[in-house]
């Protein structure tokens, strides 16, 4: 199989015959019995984190004798979604398939996808240690210590231009679905609403949290408000696409650069009329000393027409580096604003 057979997103069985998740389910392999164990003291669960859907969980390979991360769906959701609950599986395999599809440094590497003997569904992975990009960005006071975060903002949008070129678009880019790592990886998470080119999409279920939302209805928004591009606020799914991401990540970077997102209102339905209609503010009325090479990317990322903005991360990538290479404002061009520099 070609590198653009997205199709192979369902080939991760080892028959290599192209199945449904659902069908998927029903042929998974039952768990090796005592194989995972809580790391907590005499084998407790220790929680990582947990969304309005799913949990991870720090457990122990006892075949390897390692930690791993082990995600799973809530308890009790079978009873909660009825005859939905179909639905929630099939977007939870497809969430490991994706992300054991997209091999690269930027994606944390999926081991395995078992159902217990109970029934239930869980994958493990690498287990990540770090804080989130969200937290990193809390703790920066000014301009100087935000721009010490560019590597990662540069190694996130490459990480996403190859789920592109892959013909997978995230659909829920934002600070805190980005780990930093302690020796500097970075590292992209959470790919539960990402749309497969050339594949049925998986209806988005409700999700649970501060300023995020994920209706069941055809039309809905899907992903977090305040990193969502028009179209998403206005619901338009039929035109979500890689330049839908292209804003998320243009968010993040105006973020960096000012320490604020474009928008901010107290509700979800103000924060979608300010995204599809009020005039965006430049990165200068923010932050006058910001670069305005980097400020250009933000401006382009976050045009309202699709068409204007970068086609793909790959050409926000492209950019992002050549304004990382432009000389320093105000100084000899003996200095370059590099990566290092930054740093």
């Amino acid at each position: 199989m070609n590198d653009g057979d997205e199709s192979g997103l369902d080939d991760t069985m080892a028959s290599g015959v192209r199945r449904r998740p659902d069908v998927v389910t029903e042929r998974l392999q039952q768990e090796a019995e005592g194989r995972y164990r809580g790391a907590g003291e005499g084998g407790s669960s220790v929680e990582l984190g947990r969304g309005g859907l799913g949990r991870v969980l720090l457990v122990v390979d006892q075949h390897l004798g390692r930690e791993v991360a082990l995600k799973e769906l809530l308890p009790g959701l079978r009873e909660r979604h009825g005859d939905g609950f179909a639905e929630l599986e099939a977007r939870f395999v497809r969430e490991a398939q994706v992300m054991a599809r997209l091999e690269h440094p930027g994606v944390v590497p999926v081991h395995e996808l078992v159902r217990r003997a109970d029934g239930s569904l869980f994958f493990t992975m690498k287990r990540v240690s770090g804080r989130t990009l969200a937290q990193a960005l809390d703790a920066c006071a000014s301009l100087e210590e935000r721009l010490t975060l560019l590597p990662h903002l540069r190694e996130l949008v490459h990480t996403v231009a190859f789920a592109h070129s892959r013909g997978v678009v995230h659909r829920d880019l934002k600070p805190d679905n980005v780990m930093v790592g302690a020796f500097g990886e970075t590292l992209v998470l959470d790919w539960g609403l990402a749309r497969v080119q050339g594949q049925a999409d998986v209806r988005p279920l409700p999700q649970v949290g501060p300023m995020s939302v994920g209706l069941t209805t055809p039309g809905a928004a899907m992903g977090t408000p305040r990193y969502m591009s028009p179209e998403q606020a206005a619901g338009e799914v039929a035109h979500l696409d890689e330049r839908s991401d292209v804003w998320s990540l243009g968010v993040m970077l105006f973020e960096l650069l000012t320490g604020r997102a474009p928008f901010e209102a107290d509700s979800v339905a103000l924060l979608f009329d300010a995204v599809k209609n009020k005039p965006l503010p430049t990165v200068h009325e923010l932050e006058p000393r910001a670069p305005a090479s980097l400020a250009a990317v933000a401006a382009r990322a976050l045009q309202r027409a699709r068409e204007a903005r970068f086609k793909d991360a790959a050409e926000f990538a492209e950019a992002l580096d050549a304004a990382l290479l432009a000389p320093l404002e105000g100084r000899r061009r003996r200095a370059p604003w590099s990566i290092a520099a930054a740093v």
